[in-house]
């Protein structure tokens, strides 16, 4: 069974911020990068002729990751729990799909794998660090476009040296998030 274009969104945007395995993780996060942080905020997302808005809760932590999507008005449409275990998505009225890890998640639901680091970072204005990538910089020295991975994104506004409105887009799919709240935790 195939995902509705919701739950799509929500397993594309914890793909993109799933941890890779432990093995190749560094032993230290790179400086300035956030491990516990909190964030709601906005999403839209253009996928073909086919577009979605929502809202966005994301907590994470070094243990994992809890991401809910919402309808505009605040119906939960889907929530993704990742951990130790594994990843879990639950849809109201539906029964849970397990998998190992998201990209065994993306391959069964959507058919076909989803890059599993970069959005952990990319919302902190920072590439991955165990990926190859090119940085843009602007006049100041902050950060306006990364290339990772056949992403592209674009840092349209920052708030407190954070990224507020930014840009993700790869192969016809265009994400563009707005972020209301961050938390340090």
């Amino acid at each position: 069974m195939r995902l509705t274009f919701a739950a799509a969104l929500l397993l594309l945007l914890h793909a993109c911020a799933a941890l890779p395995p432990p093995a190749a993780q560094p032993s230290a996060p790179p400086a300035g990068v956030l491990q516990a942080f909190a964030l709601q905020g906005r999403v839209s997302v253009q996928y073909g002729e086919q577009s979605l808005s929502g809202q966005l809760n994301w907590r994470a932590d070094a243990a994992g990751d809890e991401v809910l999507l919402s309808s505009p008005l605040g119906q939960g449409l889907a929530s993704i729990s990742r951990d130790a275990r594994g990843v879990r998505l639950v849809r109201p009225g539906e029964p849970a799909v397990v998998a190992e890890n998201v990209e065994m998640l993306t391959q069964s639901e959507l058919g076909f794998r989803l890059p599993l680091s970069g959005l952990r970072y990319w919302i902190q204005a920072k590439p991955d660090p165990a990926r190859a990538s090119q940085v843009r910089r602007n006049a100041a020295g902050g950060v306006e476009h990364i290339a990772q991975d056949g992403w592209k994104i674009d840092y349209l506004q920052f708030h407190e040296n954070r990224p507020r409105k930014m840009r993700v887009a790869r192969e016809g799919l265009e994400i563009r998030l707005v972020i209301d709240e961050w938390r340090a935790n």
